[in-house]
């Protein structure tokens, strides 16, 4: 078994490209109405992704500032990867010339007048060596009366690849490290410590391999893949190994040794895990249907992870049982257990559903569309740059492709009038920052003298020669029926979700005469990705609850304990979900699917009491006096399996990535609930006589 782990280990090392892939459409497949719209304006009005570098000073118009200004644009330009620069010093002809010019103004001039822009664009998607080179120069320029904050897709992007290529390496090797001291600890067998630490780390190995056979590569969710599908593998065999310890115990008591001891905590365990396994794919397998990228991989890695650790736990962990040797467990001998578990904990377990309830008002203030500040810790670097980049002119690029309502042509001096119109109200609105299109073009053109002699046509001729960098081109159709606003919209002020903003910028458009035929950018894009996450945490919990009430029925085997499962199992998301309105924690792609970990261990220790339960009304004891058995028999696997995973997880709590921390969190508060639902509030739904004083 440990051959085997070691040739996966290798195979996954030579073969498998652990670095996450993360790019600005990764969120969303080819097939989605966003990035389809996305591509079809790059189509007509072909333009390169941007970095912004906000550079602050006492005063932007003094020949030092200036002159900064034109050192900083050169060493840019030295870049393998960026394609073109435009700054206070390559653009408009002085400082005097940009403040004048309806164009330069917006592009490159703060609003305030205390800092200026460098606009660099980028070729192509891959800039990493790019970025790592341009943060390198702002390194060294970078002064105390010359600040430069960096902002834009690809260095937000390029931020984010770090943070999780970063905690992938970090936090996931060390979270196996806690989970194998955790179980060590518990468990004070080196041979079972070996034999968790094989085959756990074998299935995630094997998940690994295959998706990478398959053409998955690790993303912005499955880079927490593996240490998910070590918690599934673990859980089965915290479960196991407590039967086998519980099994040689009763031997021990009635001193008659079994044969066969791992073997009969096989069989023992085996119906359970099944059944865990069925409900574990199928929470993972609901998220197969969102249209969200990342949640569909999540989804796809999940259910293969599930099948491959319920492999690697029942075909590779009974050899070391078999190895072992169970200790003298002086808890079964003392049946200190009994008189504790025979109580009902009425006021407990209806302080539990209470506050479930509470924290169920919360719902309402859950929100799945989180700033894009809050992706990074607040007073650092990397945050205030954003910052700064966001008061200054916006941070989070939107296109408006828009047509006159009437279809009127748009090279005419009416359209061009209608055009400024719309551009000032697109301006006044409080999610804008700034705004760059046709009409500000048009305007820096007619500063050109005896510009009055040339029509907006012939104009529009003339900037899409090669010479003027072919710059209309970006801004209107050949037929002249479309022209676009780039807009940068402001993440600090915003109080809606990005998609009614969005709807709200329609409706504006509407009011001017004119309708947004496409719109795209990273901003439309991060709306409709909440929307998504939002709509599979509804969509998938409902299919996952509507499943999980057929499974409860066919394993309760009984009104009451299908009833009692459902509502048990219910108060984990309604308590997760719902502290997280309460406490106003975002919830954002990353750490979304935490809630589907918390569900799947919760009914994975629900699945294991209720069989224990089972096999308690198969030895003749009936009512609460099973139930009693069950937890006497399963609570150390439930509280055990949740205390090596919740010690896993905390260590995402220590991430400078404030995603990975609140999954972390989330899963941390989570088998917190799964404890107390299971442990009390289950069982007295399910078991406890009514007629008696609770």
């Amino acid at each position: 078994m440990l051959l085997i782990t070691g040739v996966l280990f290798v195979l996954v090392v030579t073969l498998v490209d652990l670095k996450p892939v993360v790019d600005q459409n990764f969120f969303f497949s080819t097939s989605d109405p966003g990035i389809q719209q996305t591509k079809k304006i790059e189509r007509r009005f072909p333009s390169q992704p941007e970095v912004i570098l906000a550079v602050s000073s006492r005063d932007i118009s003094s020949q030092r500032y200036l002159g900064r200004i034109q050192k900083l644009t050169q060493r840019v330009h030295t870049i393998g990867g960026v394609s073109a620069v435009k700054s206070l010093a390559e653009g408009p002809k002085s400082f005097d010339d940009a403040l004048k010019s309806p164009f330069w103004s917006r592009l490159l001039v703060a609003h305030d007048r205390k800092s200026s822009n460098v606009i660099i664009f980028m070729k192509g998607r891959h800039t990493e060596q790019p970025i790592q080179r341009l943060e390198q120069i702002v390194h060294e320029l970078d002064a105390p009366d010359f600040r430069i904050h960096i902002a834009g897709p690809p260095y937000v992007v390029e931020m984010l690849r770090r943070s999780l290529a970063h905690d992938f390496r970090y936090f996931s090797l060390t979270a196996v490290v806690l989970f194998g001291l955790t179980m060590a600890a518990l468990f004070r067998s080196v041979r079972l410590f070996i034999g968790m630490l094989c085959a756990c780390a074998s299935a995630v190995l094997l998940t690994l391999l295959v998706q990478s056979m398959l053409g998955h590569k690790i993303g912005i969710l499955t880079v927490n893949l593996g240490t998910i599908v070590f918690v599934i593998a673990l859980s089965h065999l915290v479960y196991m190994t407590f039967n086998w310890q519980t099994l040689a115990d009763r031997a021990h008591r009635i001193e008659k040794e079994s044969p066969n001891l791992a073997g009969d905590a096989l069989r023992m365990t085996f119906p359970a895990s099944s059944w865990s396994m069925v409900c574990a794919s199928l929470g993972f397998a609901s998220l197969l249907i969102v249209q969200a990228k990342p949640l569909r991989e999540l989804g796809f890695g999940g259910v293969l992870g599930t099948v491959v650790a319920f492999a690697c736990a029942y075909l590779m962990y009974p050899a070391f049982l078999r190895w072992a040797v169970p200790r003298k467990s002086k808890i079964v001998e003392a049946e200190p257990t009994h008189a504790f578990w025979s109580r009902r904990f009425g006021l407990l377990s209806l302080g539990v559903i209470l506050l479930g309830a509470v924290l169920g008002l919360g719902l309402v203030n859950v929100n799945t569309d989180p700033s894009l500040m809050d992706y990074f810790k607040p007073n650092q670097e990397l945050r205030d740059g954003l910052e700064f980049v966001d008061r200054t002119g916006g941070s989070n690029p939107l296109t408006l492709v828009v047509s006159s309502s009437n279809g009127a042509l748009l090279n005419t001096d009416a359209a061009y009038e209608k055009m400024w119109r719309l551009h000032g109200a697109l301006e006044n609105q409080k999610s804008v920052g700034t705004v760059t299109s046709l009409p500000t073009l048009l305007a820096e053109g007619d500063r050109v003298p005896f510009s009055f002699l040339i029509s907006y046509e012939k104009m529009m001729e003339i900037m899409s020669q090669p010479k003027y960098a072919r710059v209309s081109k970006s801004f209107v159709t050949d037929d002249r029926k479309e022209a676009v606003f780039m807009l940068r919209m402001v993440e600090g002020r915003r109080t809606k979700y990005r998609v009614d903003l969005v709807d709200d910028l329609r409706a504006v458009c509407r009011k001017y005469g004119f309708k947004a035929d496409l719109v795209g950018g990273i901003y439309y894009l991060q709306g409709r990705l909440a929307k998504l996450v939002a709509e599979s945490l509804v969509t998938g919990l409902f299919w996952l609850n509507l499943l999980f009430i057929v499974i409860a029925w066919v394993v309760a085997r009984s009104v009451r304990g299908a009833v009692a499962m459902i509502a048990s199992v219910t108060l984990v998301p309604l308590s997760m979900l719902g502290g997280i309105g309460w406490f106003h924690v975002p919830v954002d792609i990353i750490s979304a699917p935490a809630t589907n970990v918390c569900i799947g261990i919760a009914i994975d220790s629900m699945i294991h009491l209720v069989f224990g339960v089972r096999r308690a009304q198969r030895d003749g004891k009936k009512g609460w006096d099973a139930w009693v058995f069950a937890r006497e028999e399963q609570w150390r696997g439930i509280v055990y399996s949740d205390v090596i995973i919740a010690a896993g997880f905390a260590i995402f709590v220590l991430s400078d990535f404030p995603p990975t921390q609140r999954f972390g969190l989330v899963v941390l508060a989570g088998c917190v609930i799964d404890i107390l639902a299971n442990l009390f509030v289950l069982p007295l739904l399910g078991g406890a006589e009514l007629k008696k004083r609770v």
